[in-house]
């Protein structure tokens, strides 16, 4: 058997005696009963391996071949061998081995060959004197051996009708669109003569109920795949809802208890009190309004439709107010929050993205870390170049900063860390981590991944470093090009 072979553009017509095995009311009838056969089996539950395998195997009956093989495109510049009739194990095994290249099947599909809408490579073209060509295709001799055309020691009589082992057939598999898929490589017919059109336009017939079930086997992946996508949206899409609402419904909550106690108690409330409840329903109402700013910024993210304000922000004075909507949890965890920022530390961002920034960055210390815990924010000024080395972990050398002067914001917490091996997902979109899953703590896994888009659509960068180690922490940089007065 070969790594099949075929010809075109040559005259094959033989006398009436000889062709009329092929012509016969018996022989149609067979063929058109397995094409039948084949249209039966499409109908069936059958997976696309065996289709290909039961259309390989009647075509050789039906058409009266020996042999033949089924290649399909692997989408990678490749025809690999999905089915065999008439092959030995060692045969298919090799055919397997040894794919086609694009390249050496266009030489193939060359319209000097062609035959109906098929194509037939004869033995004498000078093309199987090139040993390059000839390397990608093999000759089942009549001992089992195998061999390479371009080592025949003789070759056929040009013209000549009789099927020799170096003939090359190939019948290819069309779409719809009119796309290759691949073709079928009869061999070796019982008659030991070469096609005819008619016997070419047959195997077509087969040809082209492969390339039903291989299309339909594409579309069926495609809505498997659409399926998948579609219930994994769904479940995020659920996830998503049920983690926003439990987190907008605190502030909501501190919100609403505020003001039912000023409307209850208005009267009996001394001022100091009445402002008090007042300053907290606002906090509750700034906490609410960066929360779903990060729901809404994730989406604009996504379709590249935020719009930033920059302007010289005194960073200081951001942090102390998002300290101050965290205020309750501080004070109910008796945390501790040391903070060594200049007052006059000017860094040049959108403001309202800042303190979302901080408000994720802070509630996420708060969140993952044990209640008595400290946490620690640093700043310190640092130029491009030392970002550049700090950062490298995080940030391809190709990527340099933008700004030449930076502000790097430190947030430490001294918490059970994060593993080396999660740290890369940190920043995703939609990803919790396994100690965050399992924690008490809802979270819709945005917060990290719109720190990173916001603060490098600023020009900043944003990256972490924990050993792992739990009480050892972690440590988040965020980097915001310095303004200078």
């Amino acid at each position: 058997m070969e790594q099949q072979r075929a010809s075109g553009g040559y005259s094959v017509g033989v006398g009436e005696d000889r062709r009329a095995n092929e012509s016969n009311l018996e022989y149609l009838r067979d063929v058109l009963r397995y094409v039948v056969e084949i249209g039966a089996s499409l109908r069936l539950q059958m997976d696309t391996e065996t289709l290909l395998k039961r259309i390989a195997v009647t075509s050789c009956k039906a058409l009266r071949f020996r042999h033949i093989a089924i290649y399909l495109a692997d989408g990678n510049g490749l025809f690999r061998v999905v089915a065999t009739s008439g092959a030995n194990v060692a045969e298919e095994k090799y055919l397997r081995e040894h794919p086609l290249p694009n390249d050496v099947v266009a030489r193939i599909i060359d319209e000097r060959y062609r035959i109906s809408d098929s194509y037939f490579l004869p033995a004498e073209d000078p093309i199987w004197q090139d040993e390059e060509f000839a390397s990608y295709f093999v000759v089942v001799n009549s001992s089992g051996d195998l061999s390479i055309p371009a080592s025949l020691s003789a070759v056929a009589p040009a013209g000549s009708q009789e099927w020799r082992p170096e003939d090359l057939m190939l019948v290819p598999l069309t779409s719809g669109d009119n796309q290759l898929l691949g073709f079928l490589t009869p061999d070796a017919p019982l008659s030991g003569l070469r096609p005819t059109r008619e016997t070419m336009s047959l195997f077509e017939l087969f040809a082209n109920q492969a390339a039903v079930v291989i299309e339909g086997a594409h579309l069926y992946e495609e809505l498997r795949e659409a399926v998948r996508q579609a219930k994994e949206s769904e479940r995020v899409k659920n996830n998503f809802l049920l983690t926003v609402s439990h987190e907008l419904r605190t502030p909501l909550t501190a919100v609403q208890g505020y003001l039912e106690l000023l409307g209850d108690y208005w009267e009996t409330l001394d001022e100091t009190s009445r402002a008090r409840f007042i300053q907290n329903a606002r906090r509750g109402c700034d906490e609410l309004v960066l929360l779903l700013g990060n729901v809404l910024d994730v989406t604009h993210l996504d379709v590249e439709k935020v719009t930033f304000k920059s302007g010289p922000v005194y960073l200081a004075r951001s942090v102390r107010l998002i300290l101050e909507i965290l205020e309750p949890i501080i004070l109910r965890e008796k945390r501790s929050v040391e903070v060594h920022i200049p007052d006059n530390m000017l860094v040049w961002v959108d403001e309202l993205r800042l303190r979302q920034v901080l408000l994720n960055l802070l509630g996420n210390a708060l969140k993952y870390t044990p209640a008595g815990s400290p946490i620690a924010l640093d700043a310190e000024y640092l130029g491009a170049e030392q970002l550049q080395q700090l950062s490298a972990g995080a940030y391809a050398e190709h990527t340099v900063p933008s700004a030449s002067a930076f502000v790097i914001l430190t947030i430490r917490d001294w918490g059970p860390g994060i593993s080396p091996q999660e740290q890369p997902l940190l920043f995703t979109k939609f990803t919790r981590l396994t100690s965050a899953r399992h924690s008490a703590q809802r979270g819709a896994g945005l917060g990290l991944y719109l720190c990173r888009q916001l603060i490098e659509a600023m020009g900043g960068r944003i990256w972490m470093e924990s050993s792992g180690v739990p009480d050892e922490g972690a440590a988040f940089f965020v980097a915001f090009p310095r303004y200078s007065t």
